[in-house]
């Protein structure tokens, strides 16, 4: 027989909502949902392989709701005093409902230092509700300027494609 290792349950409500440590296999799913938004890389998975033995470098945490996995968030070390959000997603379904306030929360409840995030737009309100403070705001446009463009003329296709603000808390 297997022993398997016992997951660790960080925080339960009684909603029946459990963040929880994210068992190996997850981390396929949340690179499918983080990849609505943008493209993101199978790197997720290399790194949960790796963290393993680096138990302080990742921290994945997956929200469930009824036995399913409804919402994750990756906690990285960027520095001694400084982590890192990232792939921090709530099903459709299941927004709105206070999940991702409470994966925050988990998250600071295991780290006493810096902690920082990127956001499209629309979530800053959100994360600002959080406690969180926009540091700066990036965006990324695509396409081709013609040679005689002017800020009067057409001749262009460039297009915004993304906006990313970076938050602290």
């Amino acid at each position: 027989m297997m022993n398997k290792k016992q997951l660790e349950v960080y925080q339960r409500w009684d909603d029946g909502f459990v963040v929880r440590e994210m068992r190996k296999g997850e981390e396929q799913q949340v690179i499918k949902w983080c990849g609505l938004q943008e493209a993101m890389p199978n790197d997720l998975q290399l790194v949960m392989d790796l963290s393993k033995d680096y138990t302080n470098v990742c921290n994945f945490y997956a929200g469930e709701l009824k036995g399913e996995m409804v919402a994750s968030l990756v906690l990285t070390s960027v520095a001694d005093d400084l982590k890192y959000i990232g792939a921090m997603h709530v099903d459709e379904p299941h927004r709105r409902l206070g999940f991702a306030r409470r994966l925050i929360n988990t998250a600071h409840e295991n780290w006493n230092g810096t902690i920082v995030l990127d956001a499209y737009q629309h979530l800053v309100p959100m994360y600002e509700k959080f406690g969180y403070k926009s540091t700066y705001k990036t965006t990324t446009y695509e396409g081709t300027v013609s040679s005689n463009a002017t800020r009067d003329t057409s001749g262009t296709d460039v297009r915004e494609v993304n906006s990313l603000c970076w938050s602290m808390f």
